[in-house]
């Protein structure tokens, strides 16, 4: 049993809890396009002007004056992360707009632990266990064989544009981790957090409304909009930047490849889709990478918190 004693198991279960809840934004957004005639990006900026009330709300409940106490220096560095979201989350949309979806999964998801070792391993100085490297490798073969690879003819109308957007996408992602992790260790999530999405809803706004802003759905819509929004934007990202103030952000973008895993068990207890051999060895090995991240480094927070013995 893990012992949450331990700074490093709560790390992984907070990033954990924010993968697991990020994994029903497929299912969520499938259902919001099944019953209305919508566009993604209407969709993107609906979560970030759902999320950004209750933020507001819920900040000035818990933090009251102190919501905005920001240093002008972290200033910037919130500002420059809510552009990344926003960045990340419109690049994505373009991405899978222009190559096949799964195409554009598959180089998201598996680039972005990539990116986050490098960049966190530049900017914050973090040197990671050969086993990290090792499950990263394991949970990357892991989602290839989970999601799947589809012929080479269904790759979409502009493969360069969308394996470029798709590439974009998991270093603003990366990048935007590696910046929670930063602001994590002085200021409360909420604070960040609130930053980030009026940032990201000003970015999204504009290109937005040039390209159609949908507002008219059924209730079904509205209460899924409102999972995306609530749920998504400001229950996942809370749980994402606690656990980032206790787990380096390579092993936090490991952690998170539970996402695919979590899409595909609602596809397929909701949508009745298939799930093959391939598929269910691609989960085990995910599964296995996840117990590997967890143990390793449960591991090296003790040892490096180990009181030294005089002699």
């Amino acid at each position: 049993m893990p012992d949450f004693s331990n700074r490093a198991s709560w790390g992984f279960l907070f990033v954990a809890i924010s993968a697991i809840i990020f994994g029903t934004i497929g299912v969520a957004t499938k259902g919001v396009f099944h019953v209305s005639e919508t566009n993604a990006l209407s969709i993107t900026l609906w979560r970030a002007l759902i999320a950004l009330p209750a933020l507001l709300g819920i900040g000035l409940l818990v933090l009251r004056g102190k919501l905005f106490s920001i240093q002008r220096r972290d200033l910037r560095l919130m500002i420059f992360a809510g552009l990344l979201m926003a960045m990340y989350q419109a690049a994505f949309v373009v991405a899978v707009q222009a190559v096949n979806v799964t195409i554009a999964t598959l180089v998201t998801l598996c680039t972005v632990p990539v990116w986050a070792a490098l960049v966190s391993g530049i900017v914050l100085r973090e040197r990671l266990h050969r086993n990290i490297f090792f499950a990263m490798g394991c949970a990357i073969v892991g989602v290839v064989l989970l999601v799947g690879l589809q012929p080479i003819e269904n790759l979409g109308t502009n493969v360069a544009l969308g394996i470029s957007m798709a590439l974009l996408t998991a270093v603003s992602s990366a990048s935007f981790q590696v910046c929670g992790r930063v602001l994590s260790k002085n200021y409360h999530p909420l604070q960040s957090l609130t930053i980030f999405s009026i940032v990201a809803t000003l970015a999204l706004l504009p290109v937005t409304l040039f390209n159609g802003f949908q507002i008219n759905y059924p209730p079904v819509g509205w209460l899924l909009l409102a999972h995306l929004g609530i749920g998504i934007s400001v229950v996942a990202y809370i749980f994402l930047l606690l656990g980032l103030e206790r787990t380096p952000a390579t092993i936090a973008t490991i952690i998170g490849l539970l996402e695919p895993l979590t899409g595909t068990i609602l596809a397929v207890i909701i949508f009745n889709e298939q799930l093959g051999a391939t598929g269910l060895f691609g989960a085990m090995l995910l599964l296995a990478a996840m117990v590997l991240v967890w143990r390793t480094n449960v591991r090296v927070v003790t040892c490096h918190h180990a009181p030294r013995v005089s002699r």
